[in-house]
């Protein structure tokens, strides 16, 4: 007999505007896969391209944040392949607009270096944004460095509002981070 009541759970995923929920290991095959399904969702449902083209690329730069920094990890045991990243994306509707949540777990020192970036992201304005997005791409050029928080700039950017994010406390060393765009 099962014991998880999966119909329970599609019902509450459901009632909470959730249209997709993804968890578990993501490589460049996941993303490429949930990111073709997603625009068929889209499509169907006729949404506006500029709304479509906005959910798919916050799903992209968040799926690539899990690819980079999750701190959980399964190394194949060929170890042919790298290993894949751990984490989690939902993506939703309320209140009229589409969302896109994920979330992961990192080490204390990426939230240190990212909480900072994402604070003072809520605090800018289009405007602000766009010009810290052109000083940073001058920087990744020159640099070839990942960490310049290109990702989470375009994510505000595209973000109807200011970007929501947490970094629950797991340990001394992790800490469980999501973020929240609305579109």
């Amino acid at each position: 007999m099962i014991r998880f009541n999966v119909h329970e759970f599609y019902v509450d995923l459901s009632g909470k505007g959730i249209i997709f929920c993804f968890s578990g290991p993501i490589s460049q095959d996941v993303i490429e896969g949930i990111g073709g399904t997603l625009k068929q969702k889209m499509e169907i449902e006729d949404t506006d391209l500029n709304t479509s083209q906005k959910v798919f690329s916050i799903f992209v730069e968040q799926m690539q944040n899990i690819v980079n920094y999750s701190a959980d990890r399964v190394i194949p045991e060929d170890r042919q392949e790298g290993e894949i990243r751990i984490g989690i994306l939902i993506v939703g509707k309320e209140d009229g607009h589409f969302y896109v949540l994920c979330g992961n777990k990192i080490s204390q020192e990426n939230a240190e270096t990212i909480r900072p970036q994402l604070e003072t992201l809520t605090r800018m304005n289009k405007d602000e944004m766009k010009q810290l997005y052109r000083e940073r791409r001058k920087m990744a050029v020159h640099t070839d460095e990942k960490g310049t928080g290109l990702g989470f700039i375009d994510i505000a950017r595209k973000a109807t509002g200011p970007i929501e994010f947490d970094f629950l406390p797991l340990d001394g060393d992790f800490v469980f981070f999501t973020i929240k765009a609305v579109i």
